[in-house]
């Protein structure tokens, strides 16, 4: 998603990195950085427990428009761009 966009505001749709290593923080920091104001955006948290979504969850941008091409643009899908 584009973190920017109002739509997304809020904890439940936000863009995070989770760590388990300083070492890990340190490139976070460096890639969130280099971004600019719209990394600033974009939490570095510590990562916990990893809980998998259900199936129906998985491959979600695939199964909503039968393919994803290789510059990162969902095919017949309403937005232009994503930040990823």
């Amino acid at each position: 998603h584009t973190p920017a966009d109002p739509r997304w505001a809020g904890t439940q749709y936000r863009s995070a990195i989770f760590v388990y290593t300083p070492e890990q923080r340190l490139l976070a920091q460096q890639a969130v950085q280099s971004r600019g104001a719209l990394g600033k955006m974009v939490a570095i948290e510590d990562a916990s427990d990893f809980y998998r979504a259900e199936e129906y969850h998985q491959k979600y941008l695939t199964k909503l428009t039968g393919s994803w091409n290789n510059n990162n643009n969902m095919e017949e899908a309403s937005e232009e761009s994503f930040w990823i």
